[in-house]
């Protein structure tokens, strides 16, 4: 007798086995991930230290900001910029609390960063699907991302807007399935930050379809609409003249756009065929780059035509995952498949332009890894990718912090030598050998918002 309650206990006792040591492994994957987070996290506090990290685009904020704190509103040296004023309204905000200096830029940065990673992981668990694990490690390549690395430590929009616009997404995604009264309420809530969103970056306008979208209530919306088109036909008829005669004047606005008349001589000295194929090189060549966390100016030459090949390959994967959505397609893939139609448009190359985009176009590639591979072959692969994605994301973040702490030597290691002069003159107080080389708008700046400068 007692044999046999032995034996019949044997399956028991390996279950529960089998659980605590599934717990306890999962429990160590999830420590050593909040481990990477604050790690990560305490790398990303450090570039709070930085000296203000000038760029063109990063010039032309500032001097909004300087000129609005002033008193005289958003302009660059008294005419109105091509980009919006969301965010040096923000820099504003900082002058007038007091904190409108270099470390606090920085610090907005990575708090909205933070914001975006946070949403973006609810976003992959409600519209991907993903499970805890899965989402949290998405995340965690996002805050190793170069663009992100780079970015962060710049007075640009690109992370701000990467923070606000998930936010949005993630009222969006919410709304679409709720109720009416509750959706209402989301709605506004979503209104207001999507129109944040596009006085910060104009390509905020991609959040408009994805607005309509939860608004009518998602896949479940669009079918009672349709019998309703069918029901009211005339009625229906009046609504689309009405919605062709506002995107006639959409689209006479946007031909009148500053952001039009930059880039239509870029369209017309190319030619539709040179448009095409200059676009084609461009975004794989940013889409290889962002695949292997490298930007290919620190890679050698002869990488180039691989990079655009990966590039290639990956937009290749971004429409299988898009297209495998498509039976549950919700406001997500309604803002992404809209925004990556404009920056695929765009004829220029910068990486940063698919920034607000990282985690989601991760989850979309790895969806479509998992319809193309089974788990047994794909898991090694993708072990052994996120290892090398870590590893130069690591190699970012510990070369920005080296910039970050370079002291005299900021002038000579940060950038492309553009601003080094001017940054001679105004942290290290030398005498320029070149008066031509030192950037008056720049050095206005610098003694304007770099902190260090205003303790002297």
């Amino acid at each position: 007798m007692p044999r046999q309650i032995v034996r019949r206990s044997e399956p028991a006792i390996l279950v529960k086995s089998f659980v605590s040591f599934t717990m306890i492994f999962n429990v160590q994957h999830r420590a050593l991930v909040w481990l990477a987070y604050g790690l990560v996290s305490l790398a990303y506090l450090a570039q709070i230290a930085t000296p203000l990290r000038l760029i063109t685009d990063g010039v032309d904020y500032l001097l909004q900001a300087s000129s609005a704190a002033d008193g005289f509103g958003f302009l660059v040296h008294g005419q109105p910029s091509m980009r919006p004023p969301g965010y040096p309204a923000l820099i504003v905000i900082l002058e007038k609390v007091g904190l409108g200096k270099s470390w606090a830029i920085v610090a907005l940065n990575c708090l909205l960063l933070g914001v975006g990673c946070w949403t973006s992981y609810f976003l992959l668990v409600h519209s991907f699907g993903f499970d805890v694990l899965t989402a949290q490690l998405c995340c965690l390549l996002t805050l190793l991302s170069f663009v992100m690395v780079r970015n962060v430590t710049y007075p640009l929009s690109d992370v701000c807007y990467f923070g606000v616009s998930s936010l949005c997404l993630l009222l969006l995604i919410r709304a679409e399935s709720s109720a009416l009264p509750h959706r209402l309420t989301l709605m506004a809530a979503s209104l207001a930050v999507l129109i944040f969103c596009i006085e910060l970056r104009t390509i905020g306008v991609a959040l408009l379809p994805a607005f309509v979208w939860a608004l009518i209530g998602g896949q479940a919306g669009a079918r009672r609409a349709s019998r309703w088109v069918l029901r009211y036909k005339a009625l229906s008829a009046l609504f689309v003249l009405l919605a062709f005669i506002v995107i006639l004047g959409a689209g006479s606005s946007l031909l009148h756009s500053r952001y039009f008349k930059f880039n239509s001589p870029i369209f017309q000295s190319r030619g539709l065929l040179g448009s095409v194929v200059s676009n084609l090189r461009d975004h794989t060549t940013e889409w290889g780059e962002l695949v292997l966390n490298a930007p290919t100016s620190k890679l050698p030459s002869v990488f180039a035509f691989p990079v655009r090949m990966i590039g290639l390959l990956a937009i290749g994967l971004f429409a299988y995952g898009l297209s495998r959505k498509a039976k549950r397609f919700d406001s997500v893939d309604c803002y992404v498949l809209g925004y990556a139609s404009i920056v695929f448009a765009y004829p220029w190359y910068d990486t940063r332009l698919w920034l607000p985009l990282v985690p989601l176009l991760a989850g979309y590639m790895l969806s479509a890894l998992r319809h193309l591979f089974s788990a047994r072959m794909l898991r090694p692969i993708i072990l052994a990718y996120c290892f090398l994605f870590c590893v130069f994301g690591i190699l970012s973040l510990g070369y920005s912090t080296r910039v970050t702490f370079a002291g005299r030597r900021f002038p000579d290691l940060y950038g492309d030598g553009r601003f080094a002069d001017t940054y001679r003159v105004a942290l290290l107080g030398e005498k320029p050998r070149n008066e031509n080389a030192v950037s008056p708008d720049a050095l206005f700046l610098l003694r304007r918002y770099e902190w260090r400068l205003a303790s002297k």
